[in-house]
């Protein structure tokens, strides 16, 4: 099996951070996957939670003083100081794989079309990046790249340096068919998958649904975000757990 570390941010958010390594340990059947998770705080509180899903996970404290997409670019590159394997796949901590294919899609992608990075949604505003929620690319790419903000007002946003990289290599880059990009996908989709308000589905080239992210994990976990008709971080938790069950 290749192997594969696995990068999480996080910040004091215990229950949607074990949700998602609960997702990612339940829909993988090809890879050995490696979990760094980095906790931006001095919380310990659920380090042993954490660490009792898996032998291959490592926590690390990372106690800083950024916030942000500057927080998040802050536990990435401290997480690949600690990556040793060949690929790297990078992710928040409020994201689900639901299907057993989802690493192998990025994978192939990567390994048999030759493209440099692969994620499952773009954002749509400034370069049109691959969204740092979720991208698979090699330890020699992700190391060599600066993944903080830069420029005023953030010209790039925190990973959108990957993007900038393979246009400035002439390198291709993917991302997912997804409802965040496309939204009359939406109408497509079956249950369960169907009824998550302004929940990112990712699909396959043959629209099986590969990876949700409910964006602003951490803050709805605060209780410091929330819009009126989204999803919360309730209604997610209790999501995830009907799908791992």
């Amino acid at each position: 099996m290749t192997n594969i570390d696995v990068i999480i941010p996080t910040f004091k958010s215990k229950d949607i951070t074990l949700l998602t390594l609960k997702s990612f340990l339940k829909f993988n059947d090809y890879f050995d996957f490696k979990y760094i998770v980095v906790e931006n705080s001095n919380d310990e509180s659920y380090k042993n939670d954490v660490l009792s899903l898996s032998d291959n996970i490592t926590w690390i404290q990372n106690p800083i003083s950024e916030v942000g997409s500057f927080a998040n670019a802050n536990a990435l590159h401290r997480g690949i100081k600690e990556s040793a394997s060949d690929y790297v796949f990078v992710c928040h901590n409020d994201v689900l794989a639901v299907h057993r294919d989802w690493m192998k899609f990025l994978f192939d992608k990567i390994t048999k079309e030759d493209y440099c990075i692969a994620g499952f949604c773009k954002d749509n505003v400034r370069i049109n990046a691959v969204h740092v929620s979720g991208i698979l690319t090699t330890r020699n790419v992700i190391a060599s790249v600066d993944l903080y903000p830069t420029g005023s007002g953030s010209i790039l946003d925190v990973g959108d340096s990957l993007t900038q990289y393979c246009i400035d290599n002439n390198f291709r880059y993917f991302s997912c068919r997804n409802t965040h990009n496309i939204s009359k996908l939406e109408c497509e989709l079956t249950p369960p998958f169907n009824r998550l308000n302004n929940v990112d589905r990712a699909l396959s080239d043959t629209n099986e649904v590969l990876w949700l992210h409910i964006g602003r994990g951490t803050p709805k976990t605060h209780k410091t975000y929330h819009k009126s008709g989204r999803l919360t971080i309730d209604e997610w938790i209790e999501f995830g757990k009907n799908i791992l069950q």
